[in-house]
């Protein structure tokens, strides 16, 4: 589908910035990017389906309290409010060893850590919100099938309707996925880091209440995680050896269970119920220039890392907080907003945020997998320290809320 726009282009743009990729980041850039009255067309090549009726089997997400302000300063925090799950304690544990690290909500005169979303739910309030909005164009299902950058501006090809079509913008923004087709006719430096593990991520249900707890067991495989959801029921990821996933996603829902529950334990009862499985191998892609050529890459097309840490989309959602603020200045101060200039501000915006935590998620996949007596005494021993001294805690929950070096607009308070 197309969705007409009711504005007029400026000078010789058919649109300000195009955005390929309409998936959770390409839309939240898009809302964002139209609040600073730029005209933006989104190009999708899924094409968009009606789709309002959650299972059991709807991937959760993880939204915390940075990204909370990022949604609700772009207007759709408050259409998901009967759709959240508050996180309200998180419990780190090194599993079979002792030592736990334990953060309340309570303890920072806080109503949650972080928030539980489906990424369907989320994802349609950002569909309906996009449609609501005269200055974002949407074309689905559209493939684009070249680009090149003209005198200032780029010009993006594409196929919709069985019909080739062009768009000139100042600026293109790449969310088409950790598969980039954009990056790679970019010729973008990219590295891959494979961890020989893969996600297996299902719902579970048991038998005691969570109590809008979160669990992350520290393993010499990698984390495995229980997060708190609707109806008692609970995320889970667990990371496996690459070799064993399948034999485990085929056993059956009993064995299953039975296998989860060696895994995780009794903190929360007997496993009763669990869902579909999903599984995903766990990569670490790093890009190190993510801009060329009147281009951005966002989203996974920049950076993908293991979902066990729950940051991929924050992080992401944070770089879309600075490229607004560097493209508002620039387009305040009459500036080309698809120049060199932009994109090397942009690159130097996002750089400590995204090393940090890109760190950060490899070390939780790389450091615990050392399964030695010695190094798994010096872990719990990490443990208990962290926990017992107020300010290490502090500020690891604030750097896990999203808040490093600079906070930019879109992260504040307003």
């Amino acid at each position: 589908m197309t969705k007409p726009n009711k504005t007029s282009p400026r000078n010789h743009f058919t649109s300000d910035i195009t955005i390929v990729g309409g998936g959770l980041v390409g839309m939240a850039a898009a809302l964002a990017l139209s609040k600073i009255g730029l005209k933006i067309h989104l190009i999708e090549h899924i094409a968009i389906k009606d789709d309002s009726h959650p299972s059991y089997d709807d991937r959760t997400l993880v939204v915390n309290r940075a990204s909370i302000r990022f949604w609700e300063n772009i207007g759709i925090w408050k259409d998901l409010s009967s759709d959240l799950t508050p996180i309200k304690k998180v419990h780190v544990s090194n599993k079979g060893h002792f030592g736990t690290v334990n953060f309340k909500a309570s303890d920072y005169n806080l109503d949650a850590l972080a928030n539980i979303i489906e990424a369907k739910k989320l994802g349609m309030a950002l569909q309906n919100k996009i449609q609501q909005t005269d200055n974002i164009t949407v074309v689905c299902p559209a493939q684009v099938t070249g680009f090149d950058t003209i005198t200032n501006a780029i010009k993006i090809d594409y196929c919709h309707d069985n019909t080739n079509h062009s768009i000139i913008s100042q600026l293109m923004l790449a969310a088409d996925g950790a598969q980039s087709q954009i990056r790679k006719k970019l010729g973008l430096e990219t590295h891959i880091k494979s961890y020989q593990r893969t996600a297996i991520i299902c719902n579970i249900t048991p038998e005691n209440k969570h109590d809008f707890c979160a669990y992350e067991r520290l393993t010499h495989l990698g984390p495995t995680a229980i997060l708190p959801f609707v109806n008692n029921r609970c995320g889970f990821v667990w990371t496996v050896n690459e070799n064993k996933a399948e034999a485990i996603i085929q056993l059956n829902d009993q064995d299953f269970l039975k296998k989860a529950q060696q895994q995780f334990g009794y903190r929360l009862g007997k496993f009763i119920k669990v869902g579909k499985r999903s599984s995903y191998p766990l990569y670490l892609v790093t890009v190190p220039k993510q801009v060329k050529s009147r281009t951005i890459l966002i989203g996974n097309a920049a950076h993908s890392m293991s979902p066990v840490s729950a940051q991929g989309l924050n992080l992401a959602i944070r770089d879309v907080a600075n490229l607004i603020d560097i493209i508002d200045s620039a387009n305040v101060n009459k500036q080309d907003i698809g120049s060199s200039k932009v994109l090397k501000d942009y690159q130097n915006a996002v750089n400590y945020d995204q090393n940090q935590t890109l760190k950060y998620t490899d070390d939780l996949m790389s450091w615990f997998k050392i399964n030695n007596p010695i190094i798994n005494s010096f872990r719990s021993m990490g443990l208990v320290a962290l926990d017992n001294v107020s300010h290490l805690k502090f500020d690891l929950f604030t750097k896990a809320s999203g808040f490093r070096d600079k906070t930019t607009k879109l992260l504040r308070l307003q």
